[in-house]
């Protein structure tokens, strides 16, 4: 992949002053311009088959007034041709809106920038190769491990990409960063049965391909051997790391976004100060969380990327919030600001949650089950959590990976359950905390166990 990078935050910059430059000509009231680069290596593995794949994403989206009509477009390319094209064209539909939005207030106007990430350099040097070499790896270990393993499907993705964004208000910022993701899919077979099981790594480097094969070939071998629960019941439940990490940010996604509390979508709206959560629960929105890829100086808008404090210790104690809503709910800006899709710069920002940190508590996952009787230990993945109800809380799920916990013990793999709960109540149904967190695609959260959910299977 090109070795270009340390050029790209100044290029974009340039292509940044001088697009507000040409704006003012125009005469535009205010404008805001966002510029992204990136690129990746992206290698898929299906069914044996590897496909090895280059991506990129690179343009500049604008969003201009005409007092307060805003008008948004976007070009594919950061030539000067593409940047006025967008700039031109946000005007043009400014002024064609009707309807002003009386609630606009400015764009961010702030200098402060926060900490970038480390820029790992090992994601620009490594090759096509080296990464189908990896997968080859991973596929080698999971078959060495057992006979029964059938197929293994995962994607390794590794890249870089930098972004700027300035603003008639004075604003001129930029931010990098680099990636290595790799999720793997295990799948072992014996007399009809399949059971998966799954290997992950996220970070800001090249990722290390050596014994996540034989990880996951033990767990979807292990699953062979599940067990239907045959019952319906009411049950503790502990999730491991990177269920209990998917399950918190759901459950944080909406209730504390800024924009659903405006907008009375929000079970929390009215709760600031009051106890949501276990005395043990301490939760932060990370935008600054060592190790992510996700860690970058400025949100999309411009605005420095923030820690901010959601539950101390049960207490809810803010809400995340961009520009926009900020200013309309008369608070601070978070730092929440995102625009979202393979393309981003042709999205608009929006309130959008950072990676979640939970506090860890000071037991080992087996630990946790030494206090529970009669229980579930739920892995990896949770089936349907995106069909959860974001405004009453309501889920049902389907966890494949689980374990039966009985007089304190982890026993034996469960054929899939179902599980459902509200995610808001269980904030204060926590049981105990485990001790160890590894980053996720969802943050860093430590296993949990949660008393009384209704497990059916």
């Amino acid at each position: 992949m090109t070795l270009d990078f340390d050029d790209w935050e100044s290029d974009l910059l340039a292509r940044i002053e001088r697009g507000l430059k040409f704006s003012k000509s125009l005469g535009i009231d205010a404008l805001e311009l966002y510029a992204t680069n990136s690129r990746s290596l992206n290698v898929k593995l299906r069914g044996g088959m590897i496909d090895a794949t280059q991506g990129g994403n690179i343009g500049v989206g604008c969003r201009c007034l005409t007092g307060r009509k805003i008008g948004f477009a976007s070009a594919s390319g950061i030539t000067d041709s593409a940047v006025d094209f967008a700039i031109k064209a946000a005007l043009s539909i400014s002024k064609t809106l009707i309807d002003e939005d009386n609630r606009w207030s400015n764009f961010v106007q702030t200098s402060e920038i926060s900490k970038n990430g480390i820029i790992d350099t090992s994601v620009l040097e490594i090759s096509s190769e080296e990464i189908v070499n990896g997968v080859n790896l991973i596929s080698k270990e999971a078959k060495d491990y057992d006979s029964r393993i059938s197929s293994i499907d995962g994607m390794i993705s590794v890249g870089y990409s930098a972004f700027a964004v300035g603003n008639t208000e004075g604003l001129a910022k930029t931010s990098r960063t680099t990636f290595g993701t790799i999720e793997a899919y295990i799948l072992a077979s014996e007399n009809l049965k399949t059971k998966t099981g799954v290997g992950f790594l996220v970070g800001r480097g090249a990722p290390k391909f050596e014994g996540l094969g034989e990880y996951a070939a033990k767990k979807a071998v292990e699953l062979l051997n599940s067990k239907a629960l045959e019952k319906t019941s009411q049950m503790n439940v502990i999730f491991n790391s990177l269920a209990a990490s998917e399950f918190m940010h759901a459950g944080l996604s909406n209730s504390v976004n800024g924009q659903s509390v405006i907008e009375g979508r929000s079970i929390f709206a009215e709760k600031i100060g009051e106890n949501v959560g276990v005395p043990t629960l301490t939760i932060y929105d990370d935008g600054q969380m060592s190790g992510d890829p996700n860690m970058v100086g400025i949100d999309d808008e411009g605005f420095p990327r923030k820690t901010t404090l959601i539950i101390d210790k049960g207490v809810l104690k803010n809400f995340i919030f961009d520009q926009y809503y900020s200013n309309i709910y008369s608070t601070k800006n978070t730092g929440n600001a995102k625009r979202s899709g393979t393309q981003s710069y042709e999205s608009l920002p929006k309130i959008t949650s950072n990676s979640i940190s939970v506090v860890p508590g000071k037991r080992k996952i087996d630990e946790l089950a030494s206090d529970i009787n009669k229980g579930i230990l739920v892995e990896d993945i949770l089936l349907g959590l995106h069909t959860s109800d974001p405004i009453s809380g309501d889920f049902s799920i389907v966890a494949p990976n689980c374990h039966k916990i009985e007089n304190g013990e982890i026993k034996e793999p469960l054929e899939p359950l179902s599980v459902a709960g509200n995610m808001y109540k269980a904030f204060n149904q926590i049981l105990f905390l485990g001790n160890e967190t590894k980053l996720t695609p969802f943050g860093k959260v430590p296993a949990i166990a949660f008393k009384d959910f209704t497990i059916s299977g």
